[in-house]
């Protein structure tokens, strides 16, 4: 019979899986196998701070328009005849945003809220109102230096994402060997569906929220998904605005216009990085890129780059998938033409759908493509077991912070799938992030070629050390010496690269000691 202490004693919770300890499973195989130091262990398992807060902005009043059924009740509504068509700024979404005296002069006809514009359409006028977006800063790890990492402005973020994410840059910067630490951050929030202005304003309050807890020395936020050069100069100029040494101050954040002192290279460099890598993945078995044949999903800055890249080298792009479509051709698409096709300022969803150079396919379909290579390059998770099982490319190069989830790891182990993983394929963009943040610091600039070439040692060098290590293959070579960091055994590449970070991180705590 069970004691009455037992009987009374609650049962110990189970852990709760999420994004955040799904993220973690690497990092403890790789704790586990280099027997990392008990307290270091403890240091990193959890971020040192996490921030929640919250932003208000006014927004402006607008147009949405009524699906067709609930417009056929204004059938009779005359057009209003709009003078200023430059105060009408159109959205992603279909909705207007009326900027400053937008329909000033002219001849409008508005019957219960609603107004017809010359498109035909129906519109409903929603008057303008303050509006409460949750925003967030994860600070994961600062032993090597500052924290380092990207702002998000995306409809599906939370606290637990921004933590795998933070801890993702504590090891993507270890691996880069550039002087910094972990951090990520964002807002919740669809940048499709507000105008310029709003986000201006949106952008601006969230530093005003941001500034105590950030600095060019403590924490430098960077582009992610959802923000752009753009975001970060609103960024500088709420961050600096008022200081007596505001030149000082302009590393406060990178990704910035290199009119403003943004670095040569910035823009492409994570994809820049990931072709490095595939270059170097092929050069090393004695093949060429060229000829090999890709698949993209994401193209956003990422993906973009990247596949441009290839092209470049004489790789041919099959597929495509982005957010709101999947294109198809099987002769190749000609990927200046799609990245002129998605930037043109007509495509308002930036979207690869409707592209005349490829046909249509579903998403599911993305996966059957027949390639050599596949560059996820989109958000976290779309690599899942079902999906690995099905993919029929070579090598997955992971442009995407976490693409793939543990269990489809397992999957491509099993059908002999090759990885570059993502804390070293997209580490270009940190990378670079580094070379703005010195040049901020020295005043300097440097040309693209030299940026490029100080990328292509870095990213090579420090892939390279990730083979030897899942090799079990210690030496030195001219560009790299691996012998420190090989542990006796091979391992799977993923493993490896964590195992290049924490032993250079746990370098840091050995060394230095604990505060106490």
């Amino acid at each position: 019979m069970a004691s009455e202490e037992n009987f009374m004693r609650a049962p110990a919770p189970s852990p709760k899986r999420t994004v955040y300890t799904e993220a973690m499973e690497i990092f403890h195989r790789a704790a586990d196998l280099i027997k990392l130091d008990k307290r270091v262990r403890l240091e990193l398992e959890e971020p040192d701070y996490e921030h929640i807060f919250y932003v208000t902005a006014k927004l402006k009043d607008r147009l949405v328009p009524l699906i067709p059924e609930r417009a056929k009740q204004f059938s009779d509504l005359p057009e209003t005849q709009v003078r200023n068509k430059e105060g009408l700024e159109l959205l992603a979404n279909g909705s207007i945003i009326l900027n400053g005296r937008a329909l000033l002069g002219s001849d409008v006809a508005i019957r219960q809220g609603h107004l017809r514009l010359p498109d035909g359409k129906v519109y409903q006028l929603v008057p303008g109102e303050s509006q409460r977006f949750k925003a967030y800063r994860v600070q994961h790890n600062q032993a090597r230096g500052p924290y380092k990492g990207g702002l998000r402005y995306h409809r599906e973020v939370s606290l637990d994402l921004f933590k795998a994410l933070a801890a993702e840059m504590t090891w993507k910067t270890a691996i880069s060997e550039v002087p910094f630490g972990g951090g990520k951050g964002g807002i919740q929030i669809d940048p499709r569906e507000y105008g310029k202005e709003e986000l201006e304003a949106i952008t601006l309050r969230f530093m005003y929220r941001l500034k105590s807890l950030i600095g060019p020395n403590i924490d430098i936020p960077a582009p992610d998904v959802g923000t752009n050069p753009e975001i970060m100069a609103l960024l500088y100029r709420q961050f600096s605005d008022g200081e007596r040494e505001r030149h000082n101050l302009r590393g406060i954040v990178t990704g910035k216009d290199v009119r403003i002192g943004g670095s040569e290279g910035r823009g492409k460099a994570t994809g820049q990085g990931v072709a490095f890598c595939i270059e170097d993945y092929y050069a090393d078995r004695g093949e060429s890129v060229k000829g090999k044949t890709f698949v993209i999903q994401g193209f956003g800055n990422v993906g973009s780059h990247a596949a441009n890249i290839l092209a470049g080298a004489g790789a041919r792009l099959l597929a495509v998938n982005d957010a709101d479509g999947t294109i198809y051709n099987g002769d190749g698409i000609d990927v200046a033409a799609l990245t002129a096709y998605v930037q043109d300022p007509k495509n308002l969803k930036r979207s690869v759908l409707g592209f005349p150079g490829a046909q249509k396919i579903e998403k599911k379909d993305l996966w059957d493509v027949q390639a050599d290579i596949l560059v996820p390059a989109a958000l976290g998770g779309e690599i899942t077991a079902d999906v690995a099982e099905r993919l029929k490319v070579k090598l997955i190069a992971e442009g995407a912070n976490g693409p793939t989830t543990p269990e489809a790891d397992r999957v491509l182990q099993k059908r002999g799938i090759e990885l570059i993983p993502d804390i070293i394929a997209n580490a270009g963009g940190v990378t670079v992030s580094y070379y703005e943040w010195i040049q901020n610091k020295r005043m300097e600039r440097w040309s693209e070629a030299e940026v490029d070439q100080r990328l292509e040692r870095a990213m090579k060098r420090n892939y390279r050390i990730i083979r030897d290590i899942s090799r079990n293959q210690p030496r030195k070579t001219d560009m790299h010496d691996s012998r420190q960091y090989c542990i006796g055994e091979p391992v799977d590449t993923r493993c490896a690269a964590m195992i290049l970070a924490l032993k250079r991180i746990e370098a840091h705590y050995l060394l230095e000691g604990f505060s106490q």
